[in-house]
């Protein structure tokens, strides 16, 4: 199975992060691509299994947090290659990640009914929790 972990980093915390999503996955036997949305070529997420895609929280420092613009306009262009169903969002924050969830799936074109799975780490690094979400994520499509 093939995992794209995509993100878009500011200073280099939700990269780390990002970078310990992918290096999770592939413990667990998924063939992983990680880049940052910059470098990332939409029309290579035509074969994957899974889209984990994220970025880090803009916004006040209570209210209005949203993804930053250029993950925004990237997640545009890729709305659809990967079924929502498939697809896990993730956020790095200092305070706290407020509607960044809400607008991570209507960036994405993903309906309010749909429940995709939303990692969040204030230090950038994976969490025993962390892993469990990603085992059930990934277990319910595993081939066995």
């Amino acid at each position: 199975m093939k995992a794209a972990v995509l993100y878009y980093s500011h200073k280099g915390k939700t990269a780390g992060y990002a970078r310990e999503i992918a290096m999770y996955l592939w413990s667990k036997g998924l063939n992983v691509s990680l880049s940052s949305v910059s470098d990332a070529v939409p029309e290579k997420l035509s074969d994957c299994d899974f889209l984990v895609s994220g970025c880090w929280t803009c916004g006040w420092f209570v209210v209005g947090q949203h993804p930053h613009k250029r993950w925004k306009a990237f997640s545009r262009r890729i709305r659809g290659l990967v079924k929502a169903e498939r697809t896990l969002f993730f956020t790095t924050y200092k305070f706290r990640t407020g509607s960044m969830y809400t607008c991570m799936k209507r960036t994405m074109g993903i309906p309010a009914s749909c429940s995709v799975p939303f990692l969040k780490s204030r230090t950038g690094f994976l969490t025993e929790s962390d892993k469990k979400q990603l085992d059930q994520f990934i277990a319910m499509y595993s081939i066995h």
